[in-house]
């Protein structure tokens, strides 16, 4: 039987690709529809332009798919609205999954510019000053977090937990966590920002009191480059 690590991307590991966009404030005063089709539009074609490089997403799979033991796979989720790492994984042109890869479908939480399935299969999009009574259920968004509550090992890229909805994500797994292995997960929150570090894993810790939190003011790259220890440490890597 297999064990798994959750990898969970923010809006950080984007900026690492440069992708820099942020929703412009000329889009706010849009009613809340009109605004998401502006959104999807000018990020789809922000995602496309030249100075955007997925080169540290291309070189965490090849990491994952030569060093990770037999025993282990990987799933990804984000809450981001880009596709670039889907970009990466559908470059790699597989015909089976590879042992390491549990599902080649990166799980948007939080919605995606890509038009694919149906709406009640997606995450609906979900806008960072929405609150958490947008985020209606769809099979895209239960199914990840019914495999995050079985969980027991998370790495977070890039994220701070700061708005609502995904402040909503962690108070789902708090109520859950006295009676599912999510309560005695181990977490590796990954963010150069030391400060937006400390917060998110600090909002981790709060909603799983019992979970263990350990900490890196690195980039993904940065972590990447130095040989991602702490799966080492954990018996995922065999190399």
């Amino acid at each position: 039987m297999a064990n798994f690590i959750y990898w969970l991307f923010g809006r950080g590991a984007s900026i690492g690709c440069n992708l820099t966009w942020v929703v412009p404030s000329n889009l706010m005063p849009l009613p809340r529809e009109q605004k998401i089709a502006k959104i999807k539009k000018e990020l789809i074609i922000a995602s496309g332009d030249p100075s955007v490089d997925t080169t540290v997403y291309r070189k965490l799979l090849n990491n994952l798919d030569s060093r990770t033991a037999t025993s282990w796979q990987h799933r990804f989720g984000t809450t981001n609205w880009d596709c670039l790492i889907e970009k990466e994984i559908n470059s790699l042109n597989l015909e089976d999954l590879p042992p390491w890869l549990a599902d080649s479908h990166v799980f948007h939480i939080n919605g995606t510019v890509e038009e694919w399935g149906t709406e009640k299969y997606r995450s609906p999009f979900l806008l960072e000053e929405d609150s958490y009574q947008q985020r209606t259920p769809t099979l895209e968004a239960d199914k990840f977090f019914n495999f995050m509550i079985w969980g027991n090992f998370f790495i977070v890229v890039g994220m701070s937990f700061e708005c609502e909805t995904d402040r909503f994500l962690l108070a789902s797994l708090n109520k859950v966590e006295d009676d599912l292995p999510i309560g005695n997960s181990v977490w590796f929150v990954l963010n150069p920002d030391k400060e937006t570090l400390k917060v998110s894993s600090s909002r981790i810790q709060s909603a799983l009191p019992r979970s263990k939190v350990y900490t890196a003011p690195k980039k993904l790259e940065e972590w990447i480059d130095e040989g991602m220890v702490a799966l080492k440490e954990i018996g995922v890597f065999t190399l």
